[in-house]
């Protein structure tokens, strides 16, 4: 994939200039550990004023609320029914449109504010790479054994499901699925899987963590399947990390 903003680069380009850019502020911020606080972040060491809404406006729906966290004046928005990781997320996205000219310097581009796919895209891309960074991301797979629940322990600011996708972006082959209530919601891969057929094994897998509620390991027809159910959801919400034995 390559972005056009006045020249080329490379979605790999992209990524390792926003690594850069975390790693930069992280550093000046004094954080060497996990969990990375993004309010504090914005508040403190970025002066981007945050604001939390009591009320929402007459019309506006919780999606259509949690969705405006960012106001024309350059501040984050946040409102009373967010989740603390929510509000860690809409925080980091804050950041990363702060951030934005700077990036674009690394990138060699004219930062324009009209862009606003590439505003947010970086912004999709940034909360990640923040909340959980991933040079500390690859020392806590080691020391949490690629365990989601103790991994989300570590990075407590980013939800289960955004840690689960940060596996997609290291270099070991997977396929990440998450599964609500038997029906497959988003299922990625770095490793050319595609469609939402899960395999036998995920399958399987799947249906003992639906029956026991407990997290499990399955190892079947050249597939390493690890599965979690998520706490704390309206419904039953499953995650799979999937690791082919053979590449």
């Amino acid at each position: 994939m390559r972005y056009t903003l006045g020249m080329d680069f490379s979605a790999e380009e992209l990524f390792e200039a926003i690594d850069r850019l975390v790693a930069g502020l992280l550093e000046r911020a004094g954080v060497d550990t996990p969990p990375v606080d993004a309010l504090h972040l914005a508040r403190e060491h970025l002066g981007i004023p945050v604001t939390i809404q009591s009320h929402r406006t007459e019309g506006d729906g919780p999606r259509h609320s949690r969705r405006r966290t960012i106001s024309a004046q350059g501040g984050i928005i946040l409102t009373a029914d967010m989740t603390p990781t929510q509000r860690h997320k809409a925080a980091a996205e804050g950041i990363a449109q702060a951030l934005a000219p700077q990036l674009c310097r690394q990138l060699g581009i004219p930062f324009d504010p009209q862009q606003k796919l590439f505003l947010g895209q970086l912004r999709t891309l940034f909360a990640p790479r923040l909340l959980v960074p991933t040079r500390m991301f690859r020392s806590a797979q080691r020391e949490c054994q690629k365990d989601l629940l103790a991994l989300h322990d570590v990075f407590s600011t980013a939800s289960p499901e955004m840690i689960a996708l940060r596996w997609l972006d290291l270099e070991e082959p997977c396929v990440v699925s998450i599964i609500d209530d038997g029906v497959v919601a988003l299922r990625r891969s770095n490793c050319g899987v595609s469609g939402k057929q899960l395999f036998p094994a995920e399958q399987q897998c799947h249906d003992r963590i639906a029956q026991l509620g407990q997290p499990q390991r399955l190892r079947q027809m050249g597939w390493t399947v690890r599965g979690w159910p998520l706490p704390d959801r309206l419904g039953q919400r499953i995650v799979l990390h999937s690791i082919p034995d053979e590449v």
